[in-house]
C-alpha cells in the first residue's frame, strides 16, 4: 500500500505542476566566506516540509575560491543538534576535513582555514556526522564549491555564473500523500538506498530554463542519498564532457548519456543555437526516469568551442613502479549491515597508515554474496584518484581524469592510484550511497610522516 500511494502521489504531482523557472544558488566568493546552518520549510508540490539549509531553508550558496586563496570559512550551527560540515573533492588539512571527527555541536562556531591549493574543479560541500549523514543530507544541507585557476580562466568556455555556467544538484526525494518529504528508512531503504519519487533540481520539481542560446556550461552533481542516475537529453543530442570530480579531463569527449553515483560530478558543454525546446532527463537504476530541467532556447546565439581546448593532463607520479598496494573488499552482509575487508566503521580504529607523499595503488571490490547483489561506490578523502582499469579494462575517456568517487556495481573490481601530499592526519573512505555509509561501510587511515 506504501508503494501505491507513492506512484499515485507521483502522478498527482506530475499532471498539476505549475513549472518555476530555475532557482540559481546565490554566490560567495572566497576568501571570506560565512555559513550558517539553519532550520527551514521547502515548499514542494502543494506542501510545506521542515528541512535543513546553509542561509536558507533548503542546499546553500556556491562558494567560489581562486587557487593560491588562504580560505577563512566560519560555519555557525543553528539547527539544534550536532553535525559536520565536510569539503567533498577538497585537498585541505584533516583538522578541517569536516569529517566525523570535527563535530559542530549545536550553537557553536567552526572556523576552518585553509589554503586553496589544487586544480580548477566542481567540488561540493555536506554533512558526515557519524551515522546521520544521510539524513542531514537528505534535509538539505548540501552546496557546491567551484574552484578557479589562470587554466580555468584562459579557456573559451562559459565563465558567467547563473547566465551560462550553470550549477545543477540532483536530488530524488520521497514525498508523501500531503507533499512532504521525511527521512524514515526500513531495511530494504537501507540495503538498496532510500529512493524518492520526485526529482529535485536545485530544490525544485521540473523548473524552467529559459536561455537566448548558444553554449552552455552545465556543472552536474548527484546529491542524492542512494540514487544510481543515468543523465541524458530527451532529443538524445550530444554533449562535451570536460572535467570530472576533480577537474578538466586529459581530454574532452563526446557523450549523449552519462551514469552517476552520488556525490559524483560531471561539468558538460551543450550547443543551444538552434531555438527550440529540450529536456534533461534522469534515469534512476532500477526505478523511476524524471524530468529533470526543461530548457528553452531562442536560438539568438551561435556556440563556438574548441574540442580540445579544455585538455589538461592528468597522471599520478610513480604510478608505474608504486611500492605499497592495497586491497579493499566492499561487502554486504545483509542484517548485519555493511564492511570493508570484514569491518564496520569504529571511529577509535586507524584502519591502516599512509606515508606522505608515496603513491600507492589500491584495489577496490564490490564482492557478491549470494543474492544480495548491491550497488557501491567508493569515495576517498583529501585526494583525486587516477582510476587504472575497471575489471582489468582501462576506464573510458570521461572515467579518465581526476576522480574522487567511483562507481562499482555487484563484482566490480577497480583499480586506482593515489598519493597523499602536503598534510597530515586522520581521513576517510567509505561508500558514498549515504545509508551503507551510515550502516558501516566506512574506514579511517592516517597520513603519517
Amino acid at each position: 500500500m506504501k508503494y501505491f500511494w507513492i506512484l499515485f502521489f507521483s502522478l498527482l504531482i506530475h499532471f498539476n505542476l505549475t513549472a518555476e523557472a530555475l532557482l540559481i544558488p546565490p554566490l560567495l566568493e572566497g576568501p571570506d566566506i560565512e555559513l550558517t546552518m539553519q532550520k527551514g520549510q521547502l515548499e514542494l508540490a502543494g506542501g510545506s516540509s521542515p528541512s535543513f539549509g546553509y542561509n536558507g531553508n533548503y542546499l546553500g550558496p556556491t562558494l567560489r575560491f581562486t587557487r593560491g586563496q588562504s580560505a577563512d570559512v566560519k560555519v555557525l550551527n543553528k539547527l539544534g543538534e550536532e553535525t559536520t560540515l565536510h569539503w567533498h573533492g577538497m585537498h585541505i588539512p584533516a583538522e578541517f576535513d569536516g569529517g566525523p571527527h570535527q563535530v559542530i555541536s549545536k550553537g557553536d562556531l567552526w572556523n576552518p582555514r585553509f589554503l586553496i591549493n589544487q586544480n580548477a574543479a566542481t567540488l561540493w560541500y555536506h554533512p558526515h556526522l557519524m551515522g546521520s549523514t544521510a539524513e542531514h543530507v537528505y534535509k538539505g544541507l548540501a552546496g557546491m564549491v567551484i574552484i578557479e585557476d589562470e587554466f580555468s580562466k584562459s579557456l573559451p568556455i562559459p565563465h558567467n555564473y547563473g547566465i551560462d555556467d550553470i550549477p545543477l544538484i540532483l536530488q530524488d526525494r520521497r514525498l508523501n500523500r500531503g507533499g512532504k518529504f521525511e527521512y524514515a528508512p526500513g531495511m530494504h531503504d537501507i540495503m538498496n538506498g532510500y529512493t524518492g519519487n520526485v526529482l529535485l533540481v536545485n530544490g525544485q520539481i521540473e523548473p524552467d530554463f529559459k536561455i537566448e542560446g548558444g553554449l552552455i556550461r552545465f556543472r552536474i552533481l548527484n546529491g542524492s542519498n542512494s540514487s544510481l542516475m543515468r543523465i541524458r537529453f530527451d532529443d538524445g543530442r550530444n554533449f562535451r564532457v570536460i572535467a570530472s570530480d576533480g577537474g578538466f579531463l586529459p581530454e574532452s569527449v563526446e557523450m549523449n548519456e552519462l551514469i552517476m553515483s552520488p556525490g559524483e560530478r560531471f561539468e558538460i558543454l551543450v550547443d543551444f543555437s538552434k531555438a527550440g525546446g529540450s529536456q534533461i532527463l534522469a534515469d534512476l537504476y532500477g526505478s523511476s526516469s524524471f524530468k529533470a530541467l526543461q530548457i528553452s532556447s531562442e536560438g539568438k546565439k551561435a556556440a563556438a568551442f574548441n574540442p580540445g581546448s579544455t585538455n589538461r593532463p592528468f597522471s599520478i607520479k610513480g604510478e608505474s613502479n608504486a611500492k605499497t598496494k592495497r586491497q579493499f573488499l566492499m561487502e554486504t552482509r545483509g542484517m548485519r549491515g555493511f564492511s570493508i575487508n570484514g569491518r564496520t566503521m569504529d571511529m577509535k580504529r586507524i584502519d591502516f597508515a599512509a606515508l606522505r607523499g608515496e603513491t600507492e595503488i589500491w584495489t577496490v571490490k564490490n564482492v557478491r554474496q549470494g543474492m544480495m547483489n548491491v550497488v557501491h561506490s567508493f569515495h576517498v578523502h583529501d585526494v583525486q584518484f587516477r582510476i587504472l582499469d575497471i575489471n582489468g579494462t582501462p576506464p573510458p575517456p570521461h572515467l579518465s581524469g581526476p576522480k574522487d568517487t567511483v562507481l562499482l556495481m555487484p563484482g566490480d573490481t577497480v583499480r586506482i592510484a593515489l598519493v597523499f601530499e602536503d598534510y597530515q592526519g586522520i581521513y576517510m573512505y567509505h561508500c558514498h550511497f549515504l545509508e551503507h555509509e551510515d550502516n558501516g561501510m566506512m574506514g579511517q587511515f592516517e597520513v603519517v610522516p
